[in-house]
């Protein structure tokens, strides 16, 4: 056996699917997971993988990138079968889609009747102020 052997992915149980948390704060890391040619090609099907986060939280990456977040009504499902698959990754298909200003991430197969409104107060982070070197642009202005 090899030092660099790994366990084969164990493929998750996400039900009918949900859309994953936090895309207005997770925005730059969806484009950071996407390739420029794919960004205008929108749905695109995407192989998403689960990691435990702090706290309680499930965390949903994408291509190497954290890209959102499993939401409360999935948590518990998903924690389970993240210690179920033990050092095995745990794994899912999905989709990235545009949802007005922001782009969403799809867990679970793509839905027949076309993907379900956000209602608000879904996402609980805010989206982040625009920034450069990480001062934010409306401190710029106003040091004018």
């Amino acid at each position: 056996m090899s030092l660099w052997h790994r366990l084969p992915p164990v493929t998750a149980d996400v039900g009918n699917g949900f859309v994953a948390t936090e895309a207005p704060a997770m925005q730059r890391a969806i484009a950071m997971a996407l390739l420029n040619s794919e960004v205008k090609k929108l749905p695109l099907v995407v192989e998403l993988q689960f990691s435990a986060g702090a706290g309680e939280r499930v965390v949903v990456g994408c291509r190497n990138v954290y890209v959102g977040f499993v939401p409360v009504s999935h948590l518990a499902d998903l924690r389970g079968q993240l210690l179920a698959a033990g050092k095995a990754p745990l794994r899912a298909p999905g989709m990235v889609y545009p949802d007005g200003k922001f782009r969403r991430v799809w867990v679970g197969a793509p839905p027949a009747d076309g993907f379900p409104a956000v209602e608000a107060g879904y996402d609980e982070l805010p989206e982040p102020t625009p920034a450069i070197f990480g001062i934010p642009i409306n401190r710029l202005r106003r040091d004018r």
